[in-house]
């Protein structure tokens, strides 16, 4: 193996992501966020306590930081090079500050980043569909000039929308949600004032003017007309990113096509461009935003032969390391085998109960796929209930999300390995539709193997399945994490590898 180690840092001033590639190979991806409980963090507010993600990351290195190569950095769309030289200079000054002597720090471009982390999680696949704040892009291979390169405002003007109807720019999921509920009665209204080029500061003045509401901040009611507002920015949402994919020449889109760009995340957009292009397989990754730069960065410069990549490369813990943990809160916990931890988990969920699954390496993006997941029983109402107002405090309107086997006829035709896509599943959901994460044994055997006991057990095929963190808290990336989140919610039964606690008795 090459000693050429290759850091990668995305998003540095703010949702820091670092990953580590190796001779093609990713070793290493994690968001800080994850490891420091708080959301939003760039290195500006980890000056003075040095990043987690990055000691992580070095530690994977044989001589630490000596012994990485490079650093590389994937900048923003558009940035300038007075921004560039700025960001370089406050990586040098970071690392110089906790790590030693910085190495060479190299830059790559954003949309090469994202293309490269696309064509390596989908192993195979060329076609990449960018969508970013500012930009527009559709690429048909490495090192192939881009079919399509624009100037797109469209992500920034949902993101503007959002902030209209009360949430921050990282929240256009809860107007995805909200518009399940509401009638696109604004839509020809809205697309004929993008037509138009209304600029920015004028559209809180525009959409007043169309739906007679005015601009919510957080805590206010959310009036029946924000949901058709909602349900309105989402049908301008498929139309134009539709109307953007339709203008790529129908012989250079052929085949699977990779989407990416934060906005991916977004499980009605990907379910209307299958819809729209069924010649075409949809496919969009478990990290389709900024920090994917983390990886795509790296792999942009890696001279080695690019190995496809997975979610679960964040930290793995030990057992002697969870044990040490749990000893040292002075918690009662079994060690089971592993057999014996599925029955007791399948008891627990037939029973109604919530379980907190804690095992691997953790994902990395938004995504629980089962290494750090809360499962709960879909048969169950008050399982349903208690998932979403008691542990998450989630509002009525979102979405649940269920993982079952990608060979169950439920899920027939639908690529969703990371939660990307929705399903039916009327016996237990009626008609609203669910995010669907299709399990492989390959990529998930655990998780896999729970869904297949529980299915024997009690002949329900899908669990329902959230990240394991409690309100607005990210994903509980490390094992004292975990814990905190057991015995601060409603969590019932909490597996980490295959020790079990329950606050019933064991």
């Amino acid at each position: 193996m090459s000693a050429d180690y290759l850091l990668g840092l995305s998003s540095i001033h703010g949702r820091l992501a670092v990953g580590l590639v190796n001779d093609g190979r990713v070793l290493f991806a994690v968001e800080e966020d994850k490891l420091r409980r708080f959301r939003g963090l760039g290195l500006g507010h980890l000056a003075d306590a040095g990043s987690r993600a990055l000691g992580l990351a070095l530690h994977e290195v044989p001589g630490g930081a000596r012994g990485v190569g490079s650093i590389v950095y994937v900048s923003p769309i558009g940035a300038s090079d007075e921004q560039i030289g700025f960001d370089k200079s406050s990586i040098r000054q970071f690392f110089e500050a906790h790590y030693g002597p910085c190495p060479t720090i190299r830059v790559v471009d954003h949309v090469a980043a994202h293309c490269a982390f696309e064509r390596t999680v989908h192993s195979g696949v060329t076609n990449v569909f960018m969508l970013g704040r500012s930009r527009a892009v559709f690429s048909g291979g490495r090192g192939c000039q881009p079919e399509l390169d624009v100037a797109c405002d469209l992500v920034s003007w949902v993101e503007r929308a959002g902030v209209f109807a009360g949430f921050s720019p990282l929240q256009i999921h809860h107007l995805e949600n909200m518009a399940r509920f509401g009638e696109a009665r604004f839509a020809d209204s809205f697309r004929s004032l993008r037509d138009d080029g209304l600029e920015e500061r004028g559209w809180d003045a525009a959409f007043s003017r169309v739906t007679g509401l005015r601009r919510r901040f957080a805590g206010q009611t959310l009036d029946e007309g924000y949901y058709h507002f909602a349900a309105s920015v989402y049908r301008v949402l498929r139309a134009e990113a539709i109307g953007l994919l339709e203008t790529v020449p129908l012989a250079s889109r052929k085949g699977p096509i990779a989407v990416c760009g934060g906005v991916f995340q977004s499980w009605t957009l990907n379910d209307a461009l299958a819809e729209a292009f069924p010649e075409n397989r949809i496919l969009a990754s478990f990290a389709p935003g900024n920090p994917s730069g983390a990886i795509g960065g790296p792999l942009v410069a890696s001279t080695g032969e690019l190995r496809s990549v997975g979610p679960f490369l964040g930290p793995r813990y030990t057992r002697e390391e969870i044990k040490s943990v749990l000893d040292n809160s002075k918690v009662r916990y079994a060690l089971l085998a592993p057999a014996e931890t599925v029955a007791r988990v399948c008891r627990a969920l037939e029973a109604g109960q919530m379980v907190g699954w804690f095992e691997g390496r953790c994902e990395f993006g938004y995504r629980a796929l089962g290494s750090r997941s809360v499962f709960a029983n879909p048969a169950n109402p008050y399982s349903c209930d208690n998932l979403s107002s008691y542990l998450k405090k989630r509002p009525s309107y979102f979405a649940y999300a269920v993982a079952i086997d990608q060979d169950d006829p439920l899920v027939a035709g639908i690529d969703s390995p990371y939660l990307s896509r929705s399903v039916l599943l009327p016996e237990y959901f009626g008609d609203s539709r669910v995010r669907v994460q299709s399990v492989s044994k390959s990529l998930s055997p655990r998780l896999w193997n729970l869904l297949e006991e529980f299915q024997k057990e009690s002949g329900v095929p899908a669990l329902l399945n959230t990240s394991l963190n409690y309100f607005d808290e990210p994903i509980a990336c490390a094992p004292r994490d975990a814990l905190k989140t057991f015995f601060a919610s409603g969590l019932d039964v909490l597996v980490m590898e295959d020790f079990l606690l329950m606050k019933d008795e064991l």
